[in-house]
Formats: C-alpha cells, sequence, structure tokens
C-alpha cells in the first residue's frame, strides 16, 4: 500500500481544457437569453432601462414647439363648462395663426354641436384656414373587427365642413399605465393607414397638404412620405423620406425632451383676451414659425398621463411625439447582428474571465463589461437614439454565473460527495474548497486488514466481497463520522484524511477517535461472524500528522480530490510497523502533540521506517481520555507550525 501511496504524483490538466467547457456554457447562456429575449420575459427590463436614460439625459431644445395650456383660470372664465367654447377656441387660433404660427394643433375633441352661432365662429376659422394646413384638429379613432384584421375609423366632427389635416390622439398606455409609446399610424377601415395628430402636425409644418398626406397613406406600406427634420431652429428642416411601413409596423417610443414643463409653454386666458382687444404682437413673438399645440391642462379636463419623465398633460405628450417626429429620435433597434455580437461577446467574456482570473478579480472586470455596455448603450440613445441592449447581457452574464455555479456545486459534488459526509459536504458547497491544489496541515489515517489473503482462500469470491462490503461500509461510517474524507480503498487497506478540503482545526484528534472507533467497530463484526461461524479480521492503523499536498489530481478523464506528499507516505509506513511491533493503532509524534492530554499511549521510541533517513517516533494508542484539555488548540497550533 505505501508503494501505491507513494507513487501517485501530482497532475493538472491543462488550461485550454476547462476553456471549451466554459465558452459552451457561454454560448448556451447567450442562447438561453435570446429565447427569453424573443418571448418577451425581459421587455419590463429593457422598458425600465430606457425610462432609466430619459430620467438621466439632459433636458433637450424643441424650438419648433410651444404649447397654449387651457389652465385653471382660463377655465374658470369660461364658466368651467364642458365642451369648451368653439367661439373661444377660433379666437384664440385666429390669433395666433395671425401673429405667425406656422401650424395651430388644436388637442381637443370637437365631437358634439353646442350654440349654432359659436359653431360657426369656429367653422368660419377652420374653413379659412385648414385648407391650407395651417389648422389641425384632433379626432378618436375607433377600433372594430374586420376579415383583416383590427381596423380604424375616425369619429366624426360636430360638422361636415370641417374638412382638413387631422389626426388621432388614441395613445397606446403600457401595462404599467405609463405612456412611453405612439403609433403614428393605425390601418384604415378599407385600406391605406390613419395618421396620428403627431403625424399630420409634422407633415402640415413640412407643407404636405392633407389631401397629399391621405394619398400617400392609401399607397400602402412600400409608400414613403416626405417629413422635415428639425435642424434646430423654427423653421421646418430638409425633407427627407419616410417609408409609411417604418410608421406603420413599430409603436415608437416617445423621446420625451425632458420633465413636464421642458417644452415653452403660455396661459390661453392673456392671449384670448389680447386677441379680442383688437392688438396685434410684435413680428418677433415666441408663436411665429412655431408648433403651437393648445389643449386643455385644467384638473377637470383628465388628459393627463404618467410618463417616465413625470405626471403630464395630453397636450405636452403630444408634443413631444411631435418632437420625436422631427428628431427622427424614437429608441430604434440597432441590426439584430449587432445586438446578438454583444451579447454572445459579454458571455464568452466573462466565461473566460470566470476562467482565467481569481472570482473576486473576475466578478470586478465583468461588472467593468457590463458597466462599458451601460454607457455605451446610453450614448448610443442620447446621440442617436438607439437601444443597444445591455439588458440582455447583463441577463445573460446573471445566467452564467449561475449555471457556472451548478457546474461548480456538481464538480465538488463529484469529488467529495462519496467520500466525505453530508454535513461536511454542506459545508464545502457553501464555503467553496480550493480544488486546484494548496499545502495544507492535515491528519492522515491508513489501515490495513490482518489475515485477508487466508480469508480469501477459504471463502468463494461472492462470500468475500459481501463481508468486504460489510467491513468497508461500517470502517466508512466510522470516518464519515468524524469528518474525515476517505481518499482511497487500496486492496483491502484505507486512506483517510482530516483537514481538507475544509479547515478543522482539531482534525488530529477526529483522525484518532476515528482510529479508536474503527477497532470498536471490527470487534463487534468479529463478534458477530463467530457467530455466523465465519473467520475474525485483523486491522492495524496509522495515524500521522503534517504538511501535504491537497488538491485535484489525476488525467483529464479521471480525477480526484487527494493529499500527496511526505506525511502520507510516513503514515503508511507506520501503519506497516503494526505487524512488527504487535500494535492495532499507532500515531505519530505530531499527532500525539496535538492530542496529548486526550489520548493514553505508549511509547515504541523511534523507528527506522523505509524511505526515511531519520527514525520515525511511533505511540501505541492505548485509549481515549474523557475529556479534551483546553490547551489542546494551542498545542494543535505548535504541531502546525
Amino acid at each position: 500500500m505505501a508503494s501505491e501511496a507513494s507513487g501517485i504524483r501530482a497532475s493538472r490538466a491543462p488550461r485550454g481544457a476547462a476553456v471549451g467547457p466554459a465558452l459552451l456554457l457561454g454560448v448556451v447562456a447567450s442562447l438561453a437569453v435570446i429565447g427569453l429575449s424573443r418571448v418577451g420575459a425581459l421587455a419590463g427590463w429593457e422598458t425600465r432601462a430606457v425610462d432609466a436614460f430619459l430620467f438621466l439625459r439632459a433636458q433637450v431644445r424643441a424650438p419648433e414647439i410651444v404649447l397654449v395650456q387651457i389652465d385653471e383660470d382660463a377655465f374658470r372664465e369660461l364658466g368651467e363648462r364642458q365642451p369648451l367654447s368653439r367661439r373661444y377656441l377660433a379666437d384664440l387660433a385666429e390669433f395666433l395663426i395671425r401673429n405667425g404660427a406656422r401650424v395651430v394643433v388644436l388637442d381637443i375633441l370637437l365631437q358634439t354641436p353646442t350654440a349654432p352661432e359659436e359653431d360657426e365662429a369656429f367653422v368660419a376659422v377652420a374653413r379659412r384656414w385648414a385648407p391650407a394646413g395651417r389648422l389641425v384638429l384632433a379626432q378618436e379613432a375607433v377600433a372594430h373587427e374586420a376579415a383583416e384584421g383590427t381596423r380604424y375609423r375616425l369619429k366624426p366632427h360636430f360638422s361636415s365642413a370641417l374638412d382638413g389635416p387631422a389626426g388621432f390622439v388614441n395613445a397606446p398606455i403600457d401595462a404599467d399605465g405609463v405612456v412611453r409609446r405612439f403609433d403614428p399610424l393605425l390601418p384604415a377601415n378599407g385600406r391605406g393607414f390613419l395618421p396620428s395628430l403627431a403625424l399630420a402636425t409634422v407633415a402640415a409644418y413640412g407643407g404636405v397638404p392633407s389631401a397629399a398626406l391621405a394619398k400617400v397613406l392609401e399607397g400602402g406600406p412600400r409608400a414613403e412620405l416626405r417629413l422635415p427634420v428639425s435642424d434646430g431652429s423654427r423653421q421646418p428642416g430638409p425633407a427627407e423620406a419616410v417609408s409609411v411601413n417604418a410608421l406603420a409596423m413599430m409603436r415608437w417610443r416617445i423621446s420625451y425632451a425632458g420633465p413636464p414643463g421642458t417644452l415653452a409653454a403660455f396661459p390661453a386666458g392673456p392671449l384670448v383676451a389680447l386677441a379680442r382687444s383688437g392688438q396685434a404682437m410684435a413680428a418677433d413673438n415666441p408663436f411665429r414659425d412655431r408648433i403651437v399645440l393648445v389643449g386643455g391642462t385644467f384638473a377637470l379636463s383628465r388628459d393627463f398621463y404618467p410618463t417616465p419623465t413625470g405626471f403630464m398633460a395630453g397636450v405636452e405628450v403630444h408634443g413631444n411625439a411631435v418632437h420625436t417626429l422631427l428628431t427622427r429620435r424614437a429608441t430604434l433597434p440597432p441590426p439584430w447582428w449587432l445586438n446578438l455580437g454583444v451579447l454572445v461577446f459579454t458571455c464568452l467574456a466573462v466565461a473566460l474571465f470566470s476562467l482565467w482570473l481569481r472570482p473576486l478579480v473576475a466578478t470586478l472586470a465583468s461588472v467593468a463589461l457590463v458597466a462599458a455596455l451601460a454607457i455605451a448603450s446610453y450614448e448610443a440613445y442620447r446621440r442617436g437614439g438607439y437601444w443597444l441592449d445591455f439588458v440582455a447581457p447583463v441577463a445573460a452574464m446573471l445566467l452564467y454565473q449561475q449555471g457556472a455555479r451548478i457546474v461548480a456545486r456538481r464538480r465538488l459534488r463529484a469529488a467529495f460527495g462519496q467520500y466525505v459526509s453530508p454535513e461536511v459536504m454542506a459545508r464545502v458547497l457553501r464555503r467553496g474548497s480550493a480544488l486546484a491544489g494548496e499545502m495544507r496541515v492535515v491528519s492522515v489515517l491508513v489501515s490495513d486488514l490482518r489475515g485477508f489473503t487466508t480469508l480469501c482462500e477459504r471463502l468463494t469470491p461472492a462470500e468475500v466481497t459481501d463481508a468486504m462490503n460489510e467491513y468497508l461500509t461500517v470502517m466508512v461510517g466510522c470516518i464519515l463520522a468524524h469528518r474525515g474524507m476517505v481518499s482511497d480503498f487500496i486492496g483491502d487497506g484505507i486512506l483517510a484524511f482530516y483537514g481538507a478540503p475544509l479547515d478543522d482545526a482539531e482534525h488530529a484528534w477526529h483522525a484518532v477517535q476515528t482510529a479508536h472507533e474503527m477497532q470498536a467497530a471490527l470487534d463487534a463484526l468479529n463478534t458477530r461472524w463467530a457467530r455466523e461461524g465465519k473467520l475474525p479480521l485483523a486491522m492495524g492503523i496509522a495515524v500521522n500528522t503534517g504538511p501535504a499536498y491537497a488538491g485535484t489530481i489525476g488525467a483529464p478523464r479521471k480525477r480526484k480530490y487527494a493529499v500527496l506528499g511526505d506525511t502520507v507516505n510516513t503514515t503508511a509506513r507506520i501503519e506497516g510497523l503494526n505487524r512488527q511491533l504487535g500494535t492495532r493503532i499507532l500515531i505519530g509524534r505530531a499527532t500525539l502533540d496535538a492530542v496529548r492530554d486526550r489520548v493514553i499511549v505508549r511509547s515504541r521510541d523511534a523507528v527506522l521506517v523505509k524511505g526515511k533517513a531519520v527514525p520515525v517516533e511511533v505511540f501505541e494508542l492505548v485509549g481515549l481520555g474523557t475529556a479534551p484539555a483546553p490547551e489542546a488548540a494551542g498545542r494543535l497550533a505548535e504541531a502546525k507550525a
């Protein structure tokens, strides 16, 4: 047995052998996250990430847009009655257009008639300015089911004379009640599409007549619409072609310019008073050449919505939708291959970090990588309105780490599960272990049977197998009961050790206890076997304490956790002395120093053993003391030193 123990040498698998499984786990994590993303499992996190970007981003200028708010003061002046006075709206729109507003947008539904003279006053203003694209009205889109799916039609105005630019004001609300997106187009009843209020406004601002807009939208998804792009001034910027398909096939994320109050706003009351006084505004007034959106902000309008940047009036939401179309800053995904490449790269990088770096450094490197992706995603959003997905890489990193943790636990169970007690196994899984190898002070136990050859000659192979299985079951139970780890069965011998893979300040005492209990257990077995007419067995045991290499050894296809070194070899040599000295349990000097006040021993002096130039002091274990001495821990520390 000693020759086999001494013949083992530490073997360490090449690092490249572990790269393949780590990368494979990274690819599996990537594919799993792609699947989760496709079914929408990450949508909520992605949405909140963009919300955070909006919150962090500085306010953005929107020089083309001005709001005119019918606030609480104006509503009181109107007698707090709804529908709002049509003459009031007519005077306000007329005043704004005559003072240079390029487009006036009324975010007020005009569905039911009111006083005839007031309705006629508004119709007169609409006939004067709507055909020229200077006045855009709001309408409600009503859904109904058709053979080709859900289609929409616009609720008519109170008067059929109100023809001209118009758009629906329906705003999709997310499951959490927040308005984050808008539909530029909805499929119309019959064929073509209906424009949103924001799209109709931008088209009118760019000089596209309502009839031309309707014709383009009837042309189907392949048609193109030329819309102005913001150039940072009050004037419409250069027109660029936008496909109807791009407007219709996706729900655009609103690029809010900032929190509520970011867009320039003025109260309606003073403007109407100025209009009715007959006075004109200065040529360079705040409405000239701008898009002016008029809407109610009084409480009873109930036109307020949660947004990612705060609670906002509906007219301001539409103003931000107009801003989104003008700047083309809808949060659009980059090419699919870019997001996929970032995801796979992140997973593989985290896999290599975990393989090549220490755990803490690997974790810091992974966090730094994800932080870099988040910063890059924020910059892509801030500069170009693109959503470079970093939520999926974060999910993939967490999934990889969880997978790696599961694999590591399986490796630990494979390395230790058969050889240690459930208690020690739980501690290993909880605290981890240095599988790669380290020098530790351990206590080694070696046992060997006497008379086993004679037993084999007198019994059948089946009977020998039964006897050995019964014997080993009892012996292993003694070892595991005292936090030992069974390293090997070598013939009829057992090699076990204490103090690895986890620290155990009492490993020498636990090893000595095990040796004593093993002999007692064998005595009990022999008594029973004698009653059954079976031959008894004798066993020699040695316990020795000292430094040893503890770690995973073996070939790539067969590996295990073991201890190696002079301490192991010396223990095997000491066990062989039991035959020569006629003893059952021998312990070494270092073991005795660690447990002196807890054991009863008889000195056997120093003995020269094979392979050692210096004689080894050995002691026969006669019995165990009644209680541990308080200074035993100190003596153990001296033994380790």
